[in-house]
């Protein structure tokens, strides 16, 4: 399982605040920096610390290769975070244009 508890919470918080915040004026700077920290590093880390301790609860792994799936996770967030850049792109030159 690719995905775990962890990451869907991750993409429906993030889907919420995706329309939550669909219009508000907002500028581009330190929270771009900050995003690409958070998916680049910070989420797919934890969401691995999570999915081991799963796996280590129901019984632990014979070998690596029953749990090597996650280092899938940093592509996934990796994909997860350019998808969420190109959509802050295009809500933030929207509103930029909208408001010429």
């Amino acid at each position: 399982m690719i995905f775990g508890y962890f990451d869907y919470l991750i993409l429906g918080i993030l889907i919420f605040l995706n329309i939550k915040f669909r219009r508000n004026n907002f500028e581009i700077g330190i929270g771009c920096i900050l995003g690409g920290l958070v998916f680049g590093l910070v989420l797919p880390i934890i969401s691995m610390v999570f999915e081991l301790a799963i796996v280590q609860s129901i019984g632990g792994w014979m070998d690596s290769f029953e749990v090597a799936y996650v280092y899938f996770k940093f592509p996934i967030y990796w994909t997860i975070g350019l998808a969420q850049v190109i959509v802050t792109g295009i809500k933030f030159y929207s509103l930029k244009k909208d408001s010429r």
